[in-house]
């Protein structure tokens, strides 16, 4: 499976999503408001756009760290940005790519 760096793969999606395309996205959940969870499985969300970024006081951290997005149900949802690990966009029939964030 091929990889990209992490920073490449949030500005293609941001850039296909502008364009009207349309990205599928593979990460981990977490909430720090929410304690105690013993095994996190691996998200899915297909058909995804970039939103808006909302105003840094709306967040308990800096908003640089979260990544926002619309599934295909446009339903508003986020994620932290390390926490993305495979992306794949609809130009290229979503072929899954394996996201690095650290070399």
């Amino acid at each position: 499976m091929e990889t990209i760096k992490g920073t490449v793969a949030l500005q293609r999606a941001e850039l296909l999503s502008k364009e009207g395309g349309t990205f599928c996205l593979g990460f981990f959940p977490y909430s720090r408001k929410k304690e105690g969870a013993k095994s996190v499985r691996m998200r899915t969300c297909r058909d995804c756009t970039m939103r808006l970024p909302l105003p840094h006081d709306k967040f308990d951290i800096d908003g640089k760290h979260y990544f926002l997005f619309n599934t295909g149900e446009g339903e508003p949802r986020s994620c932290y940005r390390v926490l993305i690990r495979y992306i794949g966009f609809s130009d290229e029939d979503n072929k899954l790519y394996r996201v690095t964030w650290y070399e």
